[in-house]
C-alpha cells in the first residue's frame, strides 16, 4: 500500500498544472487569469484613463458596466458577449485592433471565464445566470450587409384592424438598403415594397398604436416603440424577414413616444411623457441607464451610425447628446424655441439634424456642438426630418408640405403639397423615393427626380376577405361588362345585315330601274325610227 501512495504521488507531481486544473475544477477568475491577458493586449486602449469607446478592461467593475456599444460581457454566455466575439474575430472590429488575433490558449481561457459566470476573484461565487431572450449582437456601425436586399418573406398579410379611415401616421419608416417601408396603424405595422408599391405584409402590435418606428442600421430588425396612452408603453423588436417578434423592453406608464435601436442591435433606448430616458440590454431586457435630464415629454431619440452616441430631444426644445449606453452627457444642444419633433444622424455620425415646431430644422457637428447651419424649412413647424445616405435631406411640416434639401441645407425641390399637415417623412433605401403621410392618413410614394407621385399606400389595407370580396365583384362588374358588350355586338351585327340586305335590296331595285329605264328608251328609239 505505501508503494502505491508514492507511485500515485508520483504521477501527480508530473502532471501539468492545467491537467490538475482540469481534474479539480478550480475557478477560472478575473484578476488570476484574465486580468493578466487583458493587461498584455488591451489596456493600452481600454483603461480607466483612456477607455475607448468607454470601455476599460482594468477594473471588473468597468467591464461588467459595459462601453458606448452596450454589455462588454453575459456571465455564462460567451457566443452572445460583444467583447468574446471582437476578440475572437467572430466580429468586426476585430480586436486588438491592427494586430494578430491573441492566441487560441488566451481566447479559450476567456471562453471558459466567461461560460463560467465571469467571476471577479476565488472568492466570487457565480451568480445564477439569466439566459438572453435573443441575442441580436453584430458589430456597431454595420453598412450594407451582404447578400440580397432583406425583405419580408411569407409574412402574413392579414390586417389585424381595418377602418373605413384611416387615423393620422403616427409613425413610418424605409429601410436602409431595402425597398420597404413600414407604417403605423392600430394595433399592427403595415409593409409595402417601395419599388412595387404592394403589400409585403402586417405586423401585430396588440399593446395598442406604434408613435415610433425605426430599421435598424443592417435593416435585419424594425423597433416598435408605442402602446396606449396613460396607461402602458414598450418597444418590440421584429424580424423582418420572417415578421417574428424576437423580444420587447420597457414597461412604461405611458405611451413610448421615441425609441431606437444601436447599430450593434444590443440597446435600445425609449422615451415619452414620463420626461425619462431607459436604455435597456436587447439580450435579456435589463435596464442599462436613465437619462433624467429632460423637463417635457421625451420626443425623439436615435443613436449614431458607429454607436457611440445617442441623441435625445424634448417637447421644451432641449437637445442633448449622451455618450451611448450612460447617462453622461456629451454635448447640449441649445437653439430650438419650441418642441423638438424628429432627429436623423448624418451617416458618417459626425451631423445631427433636428426638427423643430418653431419651423426650424438645425444641423449640429458633434465636434464642439455648435448649430452650422439653421434652416428656416417649414414656417409653422417641422415635423419630421431625415438625412439620405448621400448627405441630402428630407423634410415634412405644418405647412402641408414635403420638402427636400441638399447637402448644403439649399433647398432642391418641394413636393406636391397635402391636404392636411404633415406627419412623417422617409426616404427610401436607394434615394430615388419619399414616403410621407399626413394627419388625415393619406400616405404618398413620391419620386424625387420629378416630385410627381407614384402611388398611395393604404395605411389601413382592407382585410383578405374585402379584397376576395372586391375582387369577385370586379370579375362579376367584368363578366357583366363582357356579356353587354356581346349583346351590343350581336345587336350591332344584326343591324349591320339588315342595314346590308337593304343596301342589297336597293340596289337591286336601282338595277331593275336601270334595266326598265333602258327598255323605255328603246321603245322609245323604236318608235322614233318608225315614223
Amino acid at each position: 500500500m505505501p508503494t502505491r501512495f508514492l507511485q500515485l504521488e508520483l504521477i501527480l507531481l508530473l502532471l501539468p498544472a492545467c491537467a490538475i486544473a482540469r481534474a479539480d475544477g478550480p475557478k477560472i477568475t478575473y484578476e488570476d487569469q484574465v486580468r493578466p491577458i487583458f493587461r498584455e493586449h488591451c489596456f493600452a486602449c481600454h483603461n480607466q484613463g483612456k477607455a475607448t469607446n468607454d470601455l476599460a478592461l482594468d477594473s471588473y467593475e468597468r467591464i461588467r458596466k459595459g462601453g458606448a456599444s452596450g454589455e462588454a460581457i453575459v456571465p455564462g454566455d460567451p457566443d452572445g458577449s460583444y467583447l468574446f466575439s471582437l476578440v475572437s474575430h467572430k466580429d468586426q472590429p476585430h480586436m486588438p485592433p491592427g494586430g494578430d488575433k491573441i492566441a487560441d490558449a488566451k481566447i479559450e481561457t476567456l471562453r471558459q471565464w466567461i461560460a463560467g459566470g465571469a467571476l471577479k476573484d476565488a472568492g466570487t461565487k457565480a451568480a445564477e445566470v439569466k439566459k438572453p431572450a435573443v441575442n441580436l449582437a453584430m458589430a456597431a456601425g454595420a453598412a450594407r450587409p451582404e447578400g440580397p436586399p432583406i425583405m419580408p418573406e411569407g409574412v402574413f398579410r392579414q390586417p389585424i384592424v381595418y377602418t373605413k379611415r384611416p387615423g393620422s401616421i403616427t409613425a413610418l419608416a424605409a429601410s436602409p438598403w431595402a425597398p420597404l417601408a413600414a407604417i403605423a396603424g392600430q394595433r399592427q405595422i403595415v409593409l409595402y415594397n417601395t419599388d412595387s408599391a404592394e403589400l409585403a405584409g402586417v405586423l401585430p402590435f396588440p399593446e395598442g398604436i406604434p408613435y415610433a418606428l425605426r430599421f435598424s442600421r443592417s435593416g435585419r430588425l424594425l423597433l416598435a416603440g408605442g402602446g396606449k396612452a396613460a396607461f402602458r408603453g414598450l418597444a418590440a423588436v421584429y424580424d423582418v424577414k420572417s415578421g417574428k417578434r424576437l423580444s420587447q423592453v420597457g414597461d412604461e406608464l405611458d405611451a413610448v413616444l421615441a425609441a431606437d435601436i444601436n447599430a450593434g442591435q444590443t440597446l435600445i433606448a425609449l422615451g415619452g411623457p414620463q420626461k425619462i430616458v431607459r436604455v435597456y440590454n436587447v439580450a435579456d431586457g435589463t435596464l442599462v441607464t436613465e437619462i433624467r435630464k429632460h423637463t417635457d415629454w421625451v420626443t425623439a431619440v436615435e443613436f449614431s451610425p458607429d454607436g457611440v452616441l445617442l441623441a435625445t430631444g424634448d417637447r421644451a426644445g432641449g437637445v442633448w447628446v449622451w455618450e451611448a449606453g450612460t447617462d453622461r452627457e456629451f454635448q447640449a444642444l441649445a437653439g430650438h424655441k419650441a418642441a423638438v419633433t424628429a432627429m436623423s444622424w448624418r451617416d458618417d455620425s459626425n451631423v445631427l439634424a433636428t426638427a423643430g415646431e418653431d419651423g426650424s430644422i438645425s444641423l449640429w457637428s458633434m465636434e464642439n456642438g455648435k448649430r452650422i447651419k439653421n434652416i428656416a424649412a417649414h414656417p409653422s413647424g417641422a415635423t419630421s426630418v431625415q438625412f439620405l445616405h448621400d448627405g441630402r435631406l428630407v423634410s415634412g411640416g405644418r405647412d402641408r408640405t414635403v420638402k427636400l434639401w441638399n447637402a448644403g441645407g439649399s433647398q432642391v425641390r418641394q413636393f406636391e403639397p397635402f391636404g392636411d399637415l404633415v406627419m412623417k417623412v422617409a426616404a427610401t433605401h436607394d434615394g430615388n423615393r419619399i414616403v410621407a403621410g399626413d394627419w388625415s392618413g393619406e400616405v404618398r410614394l413620391a419620386a424625387v427626380a420629378d416630385g410627381k407621385i407614384v402611388s398611395r399606400l393604404a395605411a389601413n389595407p382592407p382585410t383578405l376577405e374585402m379584397a376576395l370580396h372586391e375582387r369577385q365583384a370586379e370579375a362579376t362588374a367584368a363578366r357583366a361588362a363582357a356579356e353587354q358588350a356581346t349583346r351590343e355586338a350581336d345587336a350591332a351585327q344584326k343591324l349591320l345585315s339588315e342595314k346590308r340586305r337593304a343596301a342589297q335590296a336597293a340596289a337591286a331595285a336601282a338595277a331593275a330601274a336601270t334595266k326598265a329605264a333602258e327598255s323605255i328608251a328603246a321603245v322609245k328609239a323604236a318608235l322614233e325610227k318608225a315614223k
